[in-house]
């Protein structure tokens, strides 16, 4: 219990420490998440120690922790997390990427049925355009994926190569 009692007279008596403490913790926690929430916590909590030096009020530290945090992640987290964004590519996944790729026509491609080459994988394929059939031995571009069906284009030479 002697312990204990020590610990509590400690922070008690030193709640900037505390603070600072709560700050470089989640800095840490920062470094692991990289998401900058835990990051604005440490600037609410680093404003906190500063507090703390000017008042021993423990009610004051917290609302200055709470108000400054709250500031921290609505108002400044938002301007660097679009900052960083900012240059990064936009990244197509899944089925959007697929989009403009050339495609080999294994069988008559037509308004209603066909089969392709994407990717090395056979995939069922349809033409946008009604009067249109695209011969085996052809090539063509995927315009969009609709469910499990390629729908393509003949190829021009334009577009971006499998």
């Amino acid at each position: 219990m002697e312990g204990t009692s020590l610990v509590l007279t400690w922070i008690v008596e030193n709640p900037f420490a505390v603070w600072l403490i709560a700050a470089i913790v989640l800095a840490v926690v920062e470094m692991l998440s990289l998401d900058f929430f835990c990051l604005m916590l440490a600037g609410g909590s680093f404003a906190a120690t500063l507090t703390a030096l000017a008042t021993d009020s423990w009610t004051i530290q917290v609302l200055v922790f709470a108000v400054a945090s709250v500031l921290l992640i609505f108002l400044v987290r938002p301007i660097i997390v679009r900052r960083l964004n900012r240059n990064t590519p936009q990244t197509l996944s899944n089925v959007d990427r697929l989009v403009g790729q050339r495609v080999e026509v294994l069988e008559d491609v037509s308004q209603v049925s066909g089969l392709v080459r994407l990717e090395g994988d056979h995939w069922t394929a349809r033409t946008s355009t009604h009067d249109v059939v695209l011969p085996a031995g052809s090539t063509a571009v995927v315009q969009s994926i609709d469910g499990a069906t390629a729908v393509v284009d003949a190829s021009t030479g334009e577009n971006r190569p499998e």
